[in-house]
């Protein structure tokens, strides 16, 4: 990392006004163990899965917010039946205290109710009193493998309108970040853009984790990089630096840039968290926006 780049990306670290770092743990077994190890009251994100469904999901974030973590958990518009569940659902969120959650569409094929996709629940939610007073979106910079481009914008600008952030899928490189989000601002997309990063996680795993997930373009990326693919599938451990690095000055710029960074751990923390630290990440992990939260 070059001395200019590192002292912009410091800095960002360094001010927990200017940036937030996010943690996303997946609903399984293992989920404590990896949540022992975050920071204290970090700002924690639960997945929802079409395996465990909605349920694991909140069985999860009362877990994690009686250990005094600030918890955003996924719900899946697919696995919502119908009104009378989605206002159960956030009437059980507000009972938590919890005031942020991530609508994504979900994985399985059919809706198993009336709402198909994130946009039809984000509508529902829009006149509802229950309302969580931030709602997060998710973005694709690289695409999606089931979504042609345009519908894919099409959906974003529906959701900025009735969402508060958004969230990218996770990449490896950061040209595909940076480009998106210059092509978004010129478009006007106002929202607050996390970027989702892998956390450090051992190099054949992940790459198993971006065929499964679709992302072709950042594999190829990968493949094209000199001697990245030995690495890649070698015994060693993946670390973000050079994405992180060239994100660089652009990290804690909600306007232009990317607002916070978005860690997809997998439920490998012990060494993302010690990689963080590195970065001088030990002021942002007791920012103001990650206090722990009293258990109501």
């Amino acid at each position: 990392m070059n001395d200019i780049n590192r002292a912009a990306l410091t800095a960002a670290l360094e001010s927990s006004a200017r940036l937030a770092i996010r943690f996303e743990l997946l609903p399984i077994s293992g989920l404590r163990k990896a949540a022992r190890e975050l920071p204290e009251g970090a700002v924690v994100t639960v997945t929802c899965s079409p395996r465990h469904g909605l349920e694991r999901t909140l069985e999860a974030t009362e877990w994690l917010v009686g250990e005094g973590f600030r918890v955003v958990p996924h719900l899946a518009a697919r696995l919502v039946r119908n009104h009378g569940h989605l206002k159960r659902l956030l009437q059980r969120v507000e009972a938590l205290g919890i005031e942020d959650v991530f609508v994504v569409g979900g994985d399985v094929p059919r809706a198993v109710g009336d709402y198909p996709h994130g946009l039809a629940l984000l509508e529902a939610m829009a006149g509802l009193a229950l309302r969580p007073v931030r709602i997060g979106v998710p973005a694709y910079p690289e695409g999606h493998h089931r979504i042609e481009a345009p519908c894919l914008q099409q959906d974003l600008e529906a959701k900025a309108a009735l969402a508060d952030y958004a969230v990218t899928q996770l990449c490896f490189e950061a040209r595909p970040l940076l480009d998106w989000r210059d092509w978004q601002a010129r478009l006007g997309l106002r929202l607050p853009v996390h970027a989702g990063v892998p956390g450090v996680i051992e190099r054949k795993r992940l790459l198993g984790i971006a065929l499964r997930l679709g992302i072709g373009s950042s594999v190829q990326a990968l493949r094209r990089q000199s001697g990245r693919m030995s690495r890649l599938l070698g015994p060693l451990a993946y670390r973000p630096d050079a994405l992180v690095d060239e994100l660089g000055a652009r990290l804690g710029d909600s306007v232009s840039g990317f607002a916070g960074l978005h860690v997809y751990t997998f439920n490998q923390v012990a060494a993302t968290r010690n990689w963080l630290e590195e970065l001088g990440d030990r002021q942002l992990t007791s920012s103001p926006e990650a206090k722990r939260v009293p258990c109501k």
